[in-house]
C-alpha cells in the first residue's frame, strides 16, 4: 500500500520534470537531450538489438559513482568477454564520464523515472542477467520490478550517512521491503553497513571502497605536464580547491586574498561544468588576477588564480597541486571524494563538512594524510605548515600506505556476485 502511494507521488510528479529538465538545460544543454529514455521509452530496433545480448547492468548516477565503477567495469570486460555492459546514468555528466572507458561492449542510457510503467519498459527491454545500484540509489519501484521479474540487484559500494539514515527511518515502511527485495548489501564500511541492518536490510556484508582502486588514466603524467606548460607553471606551489560547490569559491577566495602568498598559485575547479561561468564572474568581481583553462594563449605574466573550466582533467589537476583543499567541506554540503587526491600523494585539507565520506576523512587525519580546518581562518596557519617539503613528505606517503591499505574492493565485489552471472 505504501508503495502504492509512492507510485502515485511519482506520477503526480512526472509532468513537472519536463520543466526541471528544461530549466536545466539552459545551463547545461546536454539535459535536453534523450528524453524518450528518462521516461522508458527505446525504439523497436533498441529492442531487437539487445533482445539476443547477454547483459550486466550498472547503475551509477552522476560523476562520482561513475568513477567508482570504473575498476568494476574493467573487470567485468576482462572476466567476460561475451558479456554486454548497460551503464545507466541520472546526470549528463556522469554520462560523459562512462564515455572515457573505450569498448563496444558498453552502451549508456539514463535511467527512467522511478514509475511502475518506466521501470517494466527499462527491464523489460533490456533483460539483465544482474544489476547493480552503486552507493545509495534505492528506486523503490524500480527495485520492486527487479524483484518482480527475478533479477537479481546489489546495491554495491553502499554508503549510508547518518544524516540520509535518519532520513530512510522516517520513511521505513517505504524502504524496509526495497532493501529486502535486493539480493545483497554490499557495503563500504562496518558503519554504513549497521545503518543498512537498522533499516532493515538482509545480506548485508563489508566489502570496502571501490574508490580506493581507481587508478588514473594511462597519460596523466603527459597530459599534466601539457598542461603545466601551456598554464605557465614552473616553481609555484599550487592550491587546488577540487570539486568546489556553490558558495564556496567566494568564501575561499575572500580568505586567500588576504593571505597574499607570493609563491602560490591556486586552482579552482567547480563541481559542476555549468558553474564555470558563474565563478569566472566572481573573480572578476573581486579583481583577482587569474586566467583560464580553456584560454587557447596565455601570456606569461603573474597570475594568483586558475579557473579549471575543463571536464575529465581532474587528475591533471592533481598531478599539478601540492595541497587539495576538498570542495563540499567548508558549507554543509558533506563533502568530495577525497581518495582521488589522495591516489595522487596529495595532502587534504577538510573543512567541518565531511558526513558524507566521514569515515575516510577521519582515517586520513588520524593516519596524517590529511588535516581537518573548523574556519577558513585556519588557512594561514595550515598552509605554510603543509608546504614544508618535510611536511610534503610525510603526508604523501601517509596518502599512499592509506590507498594501499584499502585496495581490493574489486575482486571482492565480483568473487560475491559472479555466481549470479
Amino acid at each position: 500500500m505504501i508503495r502504492f502511494f509512492y507510485s502515485l507521488l511519482v506520477y503526480f510528479l512526472l509532468p513537472f520534470t519536463c520543466f526541471k529538465l528544461i530549466y536545466r538545460g539552459f545551463r547545461q544543454p546536454d539535459y535536453l537531450k534523450y528524453w524518450s529514455e528518462r521516461y522508458g521509452f527505446y525504439s523497436a530496433s533498441t529492442k531487437k538489438i539487445w533482445d539476443a545480448r547477454k547483459i550486466i547492468w550498472i547503475h551509477a548516477v552522476s560523476v562520482g559513482e561513475t568513477k567508482a565503477a570504473i575498476p568494476l567495469i574493467k573487470l567485468f570486460l576482462k572476466k567476460y568477454p561475451r558479456h554486454y555492459l548497460l551503464i545507466t546514468h541520472g546526470t549528463p555528466t556522469g554520462r560523459a564520464t562512462s564515455i572515457d572507458i573505450k569498448d563496444s561492449r558498453i552502451s549508456r542510457i539514463y535511467l527512467p523515472f522511478d514509475t511502475p510503467d518506466a521501470t517494466k519498459r527499462f527491464l523489460s527491454t533490456f533483460k539483465p542477467e544482474m544489476g547493480l545500484l552503486l552507493e545509495t540509489e534505492l528506486w523503490f519501484n524500480l527495485i520492486h520490478q527487479g524483484f518482480q521479474k527475478s533479477i537479481p540487484l546489489y546495491l554495491v559500494n553502499a554508503r549510508l550517512s547518518e544524516k540520509s539514515f535518519q532520513l530512510y527511518k522516517r520513511i521505513s515502511l517505504l524502504v524496509k521491503p526495497s532493501l529486502q527485495e535486493l539480493k545483497g548489501v554490499l557495503a563500504q564500511t562496518r558503519n554504513d553497513a549497521k545503518r543498512f541492518e537498522a533499516l532493515g536490510a538482509k545480506n548485508v556484508e563489508v566489502m570496502g571502497n571501490l574508490k580506493f582502486d581507481v587508478t588514473p588514466p594511462r597519460n596523466t603524467n603527459k597530459q599534466s605536464a601539457a598542461l603545466k606548460k601551456h598554464l605557465h607553471l614552473k616553481n609555484q606551489s599550487v592550491l587546488l580547491i577540487a570539486s568546489s560547490r556553490q558558495g564556496e569559491e567566494e568564501v575561499i577566495l575572500q580568505h586567500l586574498l588576504k593571505l597574499r602568498y607570493k609563491n602560490l598559485v591556486t586552482i579552482f575547479v567547480p563541481r559542476h561544468p555549468q558553474r564555470f561561468k558563474e565563478v569566472e564572474l566572481m573573480l572578476k568581481k573581486y579583481c583577482a588576477s587569474f586566467i583560464k583553462r580553456s584560454d587557447k594563449k596565455i601570456k606569461v605574466k603573474p597570475y594568483q588564480f586558475i579557473l579549471g573550466d575543463s571536464m575529465g582533467e581532474m587528475y591533471s589537476y592533481y598531478t599539478l597541486a601540492n595541497i587539495a583543499l576538498m570542495g563540499g567541506t567548508i558549507l554543509p554540503y558533506g563533502g568530495q571524494n577525497l581518495i582521488e587526491s589522495m591516489a595522487m600523494k596529495v595532502p587534504v585539507i577538510l573543512g567541518p563538512h565531511t558526513y558524507n565520506f566521514h569515515d575516510v576523512s577521519n582515517e586520513a587525519i588520524r593516519t596524517g594524510a590529511g588535516l581537518r580546518i573548523h574556519t577558513l581562518n585556519q588557512l594561514e596557519k595550515v598552509l605554510p605548515q603543509m608546504l614544508k617539503s618535510s611536511s610534503q613528505l610525510k603526508m604523501k606517503q601517509a596518502c599512499s600506505d592509506m590507498m594501499h591499505k584499502h585496495q581490493g574492493a574489486t575482486l571482492k565485489i565480483l568473487n560475491k556476485i559472479k555466481s549470479m552471472i
